[in-house]
């Protein structure tokens, strides 16, 4: 059955890979990226694919507005979303602010996944579908600092990465119980991929990218294995996050503090001006 499909970052990497296997099954894929030229490419590539129809939205998703505005766009393309898949990712060595005086890596790997579950919930519930957010380990000592959450203060990559993969988590938590079954929400490690994200990474981190990603880095194909998995099963299992890529896939429940979870939750919705 033809499934309407909703990816970020789907202009390279996981998400490029993710929806060419999608646009395979004869799926509608509607994807996002920065690059207008190289997403109106991609969709005609995908376009040609076993009947599949694609829609690039060139969207700026490191802003509020931004966000908004590719919400907008994709309800104006469908009122069902199958799926949700987030894909969009930034690593920054440097403190990058946005407009809204937040830091970018905030903005892009949390804020936008937490403001377009929301926004597009709706879409989500007629299609009865479901969320699958691309994630990672949490990393020790990763906490919610609430009197700094811009980071505005002592900011490095390595705490930054802390707590964006914490809020990712906390979110999956508290969307499954808020929301119980009705809209499955997954997160997925897709182990170290080579995807050109760590660009803008500089120093140590860099280093490591550099000797420790052709050795034991994978291909985004092998990656988006347990992602695949999820998008083509019934189960309604939420608030799971997989730590390997694996066949059969494995899987552990997110089970942090529930009060910090519903803390982040509200404040979230007072930084992206939901209702």
């Amino acid at each position: 059955m033809k499934k309407t499909i909703v990816i970020t970052g789907g202009t390279g990497g996981i998400g490029h890979a993710v929806a060419i296997a999608l646009a395979q099954q004869g799926n509608d894929i509607i994807f996002q990226g920065r690059d207008a030229d190289k997403g109106k490419k991609i969709a005609g590539e995908l376009s040609k694919i076993s009947g599949a129809k694609a829609r690039f939205i060139a969207a700026d998703v490191s802003t509020i507005q931004g966000i908004e505005n590719f919400a907008a766009e994709i309800k104006k393309a469908t009122n069902k979303i199958a799926i949700l898949i987030h894909s969009a990712g930034a690593l920054n060595s440097e403190r990058r602010e946005t407009k809204d005086g937040l830091y970018e890596s905030f903005t892009v790997n949390y804020l936008c996944k937490f403001m377009l579950d929301d926004l597009l919930l709706d879409e989500l519930k007629r299609g009865e579908g479901r969320i699958i957010i691309v994630g990672g380990m949490l990393m020790k000592g990763a906490a919610i600092n609430f009197d700094d959450l811009q980071m505005k203060t002592q900011y490095s990559l390595r705490k930054s990465m802390k707590q964006n993969m914490l809020a990712v988590h906390m979110h999956a938590q508290e969307f499954a119980r808020r929301n119980g079954n009705s809209i499955p929400i997954n997160v997925i490690h897709p182990g170290v991929v080579k995807t050109g994200i760590d660009r803008n990474v500089k120093g140590a981190i860099k280093f490591l990218f550099k000797i420790l990603g052709p050795l034991i880095g994978i291909s985004s194909e092998k990656a988006i294995v347990n992602i695949m998995e999820l998008a083509d099963t019934d189960s309604k299992e939420s608030g799971y996050f997989y730590p390997k890529v694996a066949t059969p896939a494995t899987k552990e429940k997110i089970n942090l503090d529930a009060a910090i979870a519903s803390k982040l939750w509200d404040e979230s919705m007072k930084i992206g001006k939901l209702k």
